[in-house]
């Protein structure tokens, strides 16, 4: 069956650490829609970090958009889907990590984001490197109470370390355990509604477009984008490392060397750009 939708993660994926398309992926994705292959961004990212890849890709914000890991979904430009944290979820999740002082809080909601850094937290080194990705909070509170509540779509802590992520989240509060937890680099714990994934987010997407799983080419490279990657009938995990998550037989691994050129590597396998 032909693929019709090719769902891209991006951190990553397309995009490297310092957000930059390799010329690669950047051929590979231009090419797949030439052929009419509709591209829809798979993402933890914000609506407002997503321009400068959009740009260099030739995406505008009618592109179909499954964003903070599938709380939020947006076609023809309009948000036709919300998974979001409770108040109290939220709440509980704040008082958790503001306790921590190496730990910095973001909170993603449809209209703004919110951050609040720990005191042992590098403030300017950390906004600086949130505005590479264009991640720029509309408030920078100065104490966890001051962090709203209400609305969240996704919440990021960041800390110094992978192994920083592992030791949060052995020590998660058992009345927030139902929550998703799930990490997109090694130093990021990203925090979502217990039934919010990014499976989730494509599989509503599809729904509403009228494309089957066979239909689907879907490219990842972190433990979020596994559901993703087991919805799709055709998926591809890019390795960054030689520690992989546990993934579904189907999903194809790249090999090492293509570890910023995946997408091109994934598309060039699935579809057929030079019919």
């Amino acid at each position: 069956m032909a693929i019709k939708l090719i769902a891209l993660d991006i951190d990553g994926t397309v995009a490297d650490g310092d957000n930059n398309v390799s010329l690669e992926n950047e051929r590979a994705i231009k090419k797949a829609m030439e052929r009419g292959v509709q591209i829809a961004l798979v993402t933890g990212r914000h609506r407002d970090g997503l321009k400068k890849v959009m740009d260099v890709l030739g995406l505008d914000f009618k592109t179909p958009l499954v964003l903070n890991n599938g709380a939020l979904i947006y076609w023809q430009g309009e948000l036709i889907w919300e998974d979001l944290i409770t108040p109290k979820e939220a709440d509980g999740v704040i008082k958790f990590s503001g306790k921590m002082p190496d730990v910095a809080i973001v909170i993603f909601r449809a209209e703004d984001i919110e951050m609040y850094c720990g005191p042992l937290v590098n403030k300017e080194w950390l906004l600086d490197r949130l505005s590479a990705f264009e991640v720029n909070p509309k408030k920078v509170a100065k104490s966890p109470d001051e962090l709203t509540r209400e609305n969240v779509a996704k919440i990021m802590l960041v800390v110094e370390s992978g192994e920083r992520a592992l030791e949060i989240y052995s020590i998660w509060p058992k009345e927030l355990s139902s929550l998703k937890r799930t990490r997109s680099y090694p130093y990021l714990c990203e925090i979502n509604s217990g039934t919010c994934d990014k499976g989730r987010g494509i599989k509503i997407l599809c729904d509403k477009i009228g494309i089957l799983p066979e239909e689907v080419l879907a490219v990842g490279d972190g433990e979020s984008d596994v559901p993703m990657l087991s919805f799709a009938k055709n998926a591809v995990f890019v390795r960054h490392f030689d520690w992989l998550p546990k993934l579904p037989p189907h999903v194809e691994v790249t090999p090492k060397e293509y570890r910023h050129t995946g997408a091109a590597w994934a598309i060039e396998k699935y579809i057929d750009l030079f019919e």
